[in-house]
Parts: C-alpha cells; sequence; structure tokens
C-alpha cells in the first residue's frame, strides 16, 4: 500500500513539474518582430506547444529595400537538436507598397521527443559597405508526450476488430477472375479455329443471290460509259472484277488473284456449254490485252465485252435450279394428296 501511494506521489510531482514548464513556454510569443536600421525582420511559429510528431510551420521573414543583399540562416536537417527539418521551402518574395520588398522563408518542423526546445537566435548576414548581423530573440518549443501511469497494471495489446467482408471487397477480385477465364475461353476457342484451318468468324452469305449482285453492277458499268469515256483500261477492269466476285461466290472459288489461264482451269469443271466457256475465255483474254498490253479494242469489240458478260452470268443463275427442284417437290405432293 505504501509503495502504492509512493508511486503516486512521484507521478504527480513529476506531471506538476511538467506543467510549470509547459505554462512558461506557453507564456513566450510564437513570433518575434524586430526593427534595425530600416529593416523589419522576424521569426514565427505555428505554435509554441505540440504533441510529439506534429508538424508544423517556421517562417522567417526580412522587409529590406531594393538592392540590399540580405542572407538568411543555412540548416541542413535540423533546426536544433530534437528539432528536424521535414521540408524546406523556397524563398518567396513580394513587392511592398512602399517600394521595399518582403522575403520569406518557410519550414516544415517536428519533433519526436518530449520536452522544451530552446530555438537559438536565427542570423541574417546584410551585405553592404559595411557587414552586419540581425539576431532574432530566443524562442521556445514544447513538445507533449503522452503520460504513462506507472501505478496502473499491464493490458494486453488489442487485437484488430473481425469483420465480414463485404461484396465491394470482392468485386474486383471477381470482375478480375471473370475477365481471366473470358480470355481463356477464346484463345482456346481462336486456336481450335486455327487448327482447323477455318475463319475465326463466319462470313455471312449475300443477302441477295450472286447473279442478282452481278447483274446489278454490269448495269452500273453499262451506265457509266466508260469506254466511251476514253476509260478503256477501267471499263475492262470492273468487268473482269464482276465476274471474278460472281464465279467465287456462285461456285465457291476464290479468283481474286488468279491469272486468266487459272480462272480458265478452274472453271473447266464447270457445267456449262463449250460456248460458255469460249465466251469467258475471250473477255478475260480481251481484258488482259487492255490492262496489260495497253491495247485499245475497237467499239463493237468493248460492246461484245459487255454482251458476253451479262451472258456468262445469266446462262449459269443457280435458281432456276432451285425453281426445278420446287416444281418437282409440288408434284410430289400432289401425286401424295391422290393417293
Amino acid at each position: 500500500m505504501a509503495n502504492q501511494i509512493k508511486k503516486h506521489i512521484t507521478f504527480l510531482t513529476k506531471a506538476f513539474a511538467l506543467t510549470l514548464l509547459f505554462a512558461s513556454v506557453l507564456v513566450s510569443q510564437p513570433s518575434i518582430a524586430q526593427n534595425d536600421g530600416g529593416i523589419n525582420y522576424g521569426v514565427k511559429l505555428d505554435t509554441n506547444v505540440i504533441v510529439i510528431g506534429d508538424q508544423i510551420n517556421l517562417k522567417l521573414s526580412v522587409d529590406q529595400p531594393k538592392g540590399l543583399k540580405i542572407g538568411f540562416p543555412v540548416f541542413s536537417d535540423s533546426i536544433v537538436n530534437g528539432v528536424e527539418i521535414i521540408k524546406q521551402f523556397p524563398q518567396d518574395t513580394t513587392a511592398n507598397d512602399d517600394g521595399t520588398i518582403k522575403v520569406d522563408k518557410n519550414y516544415t518542423i517536428t519533433s519526436f521527443d518530449g520536452g522544451v526546445y530552446k530555438l537559438k537566435p536565427f542570423e541574417f548576414q546584410v551585405y553592404g559597405s559595411v557587414n552586419q548581423i540581425l539576431r532574432t530573440d530566443t524562442l521556445l518549443l514544447g513538445v507533449k508526450t503522452m503520460q504513462i501511469d506507472t501505478t496502473k497494471g499491464n493490458f494486453d495489446i488489442v487485437m484488430p476488430i473481425q469483420t465480414p467482408i463485404s461484396f465491394a471487397e470482392l468485386a474486383p477480385w471477381i470482375l478480375s477472375s471473370l475477365l481471366v477465364l473470358a480470355l481463356i475461353v477464346f484463345l482456346i476457342w481462336y486456336f481450335r479455329f486455327r487448327q482447323k484451318d477455318q475463319p475465326l468468324f463466319a462470313v455471312s452469305k449475300p443477302i441477295e443471290p450472286a447473279h442478282v449482285t452481278a447483274l446489278k453492277k454490269l448495269d452500273e458499268i453499262k451506265q457509266q460509259k466508260l469506254w466511251q469515256g476514253g476509260k478503256v483500261k477501267q471499263f475492262h477492269s470492273d468487268i473482269t472484277d464482276t465476274i471474278r466476285t460472281y464465279l467465287d461466290e456462285r461456285y465457291n472459288m476464290s479468283t481474286q488473284e488468279s491469272t486468266t489461264d487459272e480462272i480458265l482451269d478452274a472453271v473447266s469443271s464447270v457445267e456449262v456449254n463449250n460456248e460458255w466457256h469460249a465466251t469467258l475465255r475471250e473477255v478475260l483474254e480481251r481484258a488482259d490485252l487492255a490492262k496489260f498490253a495497253k491495247f485499245q479494242p475497237l467499239p463493237n469489240e468493248n460492246e461484245r465485252s459487255m454482251k458476253y458478260a451479262y451472258q456468262i452470268v445469266e446462262s449459269t443463275i443457280l435458281i432456276e435450279k432451285e425453281e426445278e427442284k420446287s416444281e418437282e417437290s409440288e408434284q410430289e405432293e400432289k401425286s401424295e394428296d391422290n393417293k
């Protein structure tokens, strides 16, 4: 019991002494302004008392005539032992209305040890005909620390509170997992198509039949009157491009990069009369002469190429076979009804 009373008295004595010490700091001024020979200078703290680890601003300022050079104090990493500089700011110069200039220098300071620190006078070096040193008064900075009551027993460290995981915390992980899974599925699908030598995306078939598209294109070429306007090469090139496209869609070929001989070899198996093959050869060969040999076909030859192009398409229209099949199916249905 006596030991506990003694500890209480010791604790109260230290607390009282520390209170008196900080009271003296509070009485002191956090800022000092002085004047010497028309030069106003000073130092200012945001406050005289801080809690350990707090950061405050220390400001040095000088009001001086223009043209006068004044050097500010230079610090490395601390103001005094125990008061550390967190950041130094560049000097800030502003013009006053009376023609003088004001120069400010700011420091962010802190302390990690409790106690009262005596900030020694700050010195400003005045350069002129006679060098001069301006010194501020002393400032006090009190740093409070947490007082520990040694009369109380030790306590266990409080562990972090276990809270349930919210959906907002899980959402980024779920979304990332879904994206990774989608990417894996896409890559598997892509490489399977490549192994089968199939296009990644199926090419949609034209809405209208191939012969309809080809005949429309030939009508456009005819209306443009290209060879009549001197564009013979373009005229034959447009005709052969239309025929190539028609053959590709009608017979599932690939003739866009093929030569005339390669096209003729490809269509040799097409079940059309010999006149059709001869007509196709004549149109393609005449176009080659016009495009590559600078050959100028006669007007009747240009007209014959256009006429033959129509015949190439019209004599191989697929709809005729489909109509025959539909007629046969209708006849079969009638015969079944009669039964």
